[in-house]
């Protein structure tokens, strides 16, 4: 039954692998994101079995008095110790001020203060005379005070001068070109 699984295993991960390429080869990215994403599931599942599998003979093996290097235990007694990365921080130091790490986070947090109002007063001295720039720069290109094209009661007030004006017929559209003919 155990092999049955793998082989079963290992064709669905072969066969994932064939349709992943062939979608992918027609540009079908749906289909191939699922066959990759069923991939990816099958792989994952043979690796943890075959993990399981290497876990459980090891775990069933009993250990043997060959298995370990002859002096191995003694080379590791005689090794150096490994030294505490941070001295400061040993029980038997701590009767001395220590302000290593105090400084630093102080000093990091009048720093990000000093920023932060340095950013504050920046931004409100210079938004008052970027705005008067840019609108100024801005009246260069904003839309006129008059209308382009004359409103209905502005072409009845002024009578049939338009209607020999093409251009004027086309802007004020359909209405204009029946109403005139």
């Amino acid at each position: 039954m155990k092999k049955l699984s793998w082989i079963v295993a290992t064709v669905a991960l072969i066969a994932c692998a064939g349709y992943l390429f062939v979608y992918i080869y027609r540009w079908e990215w749906h289909r191939a994101l699922l066959v990759g994403i069923l991939f990816l599931a099958t792989l994952v599942g043979l690796c943890t079995a075959l993990v399981l599998r290497r876990l459980t003979t090891a775990a069933a093996r009993p250990p043997a008095a060959g298995d370990r290097p002859p002096g191995a235990l003694e080379r590791l007694r005689a090794a150096p110790v490994e030294s505490k990365p941070f001295p400061w921080l040993r029980p038997e130091s701590l009767d001395r001020t220590h302000i290593f790490i105090p400084v630093l986070l102080g000093g990091g947090f009048v720093v990000s203060g000093i920023a932060w109002a340095i950013e504050r007063v920046a931004g409100s001295s210079a938004r008052s005379g970027v705005e008067e720039q840019l609108a100024a720069d801005l009246d260069g290109i904003a839309f006129p005070v008059t209308p382009l094209v004359p409103t209905d009661a502005e072409l009845l007030a002024g009578g049939d001068d338009f209607a020999d004006d093409a251009a004027l017929r086309v802007l004020l559209g359909p209405a204009a070109a029946g109403s005139h003919r």
